[in-house]
């Protein structure tokens, strides 16, 4: 168990980081800077390929709690745990709770474990690529 908890907690840190590296970042010179992030630092995520597999890729809810156990492992706060988790149609809702299972927030996750509205920010970012190399 102890394993699969550092596992998870270093895929969880690279994840995140990546995820961070992709976050709307705002505009400067009329140059969408998280599209150049993606562009120039491919290497740090493995390029398009690695986004798109992380885009694609589906966990269970098992593989949801571990994930996000790592994340709570990481934030270093020993009074929380991972509670309730429900599958919802486009991921899951997951109940973080105190030790003595108080609701402390519920957060929703797609089926890849990122949180619901930076997935759809990602995919509409993709959509947007698309659309512009259809019209050149």
């Amino acid at each position: 168990m102890k394993k699969s908890l550092i596992i998870a907690s270093l895929l969880a840190a690279s994840m995140t980081s990546g995820i961070a590296l992709a976050g709307d970042r705002g505009q400067k010179d009329g140059c969408d800077r998280g599209q150049g992030m993606m562009r120039d630092h491919s290497g740090m995520m493995g390029g398009h390929k690695g986004m798109k597999e992380m885009m694609d890729r589906e966990y269970t809810a098992d593989q949801i709690r571990t994930l996000n156990e790592a994340r709570l492992i990481m934030k270093g706060n020993p009074n929380l745990k991972v509670g309730k988790i429900t599958q919802t149609k486009t991921g899951y809702t997951v109940e973080i709770v105190t030790q003595d299972d108080s609701l402390v927030e519920t957060k929703e996750v797609a089926k890849n474990g990122m949180p619901v509205e930076m997935y759809e920010k990602m995919l509409e970012r993709k959509e947007k690529r698309e659309q512009m190399k259809k019209d050149q």
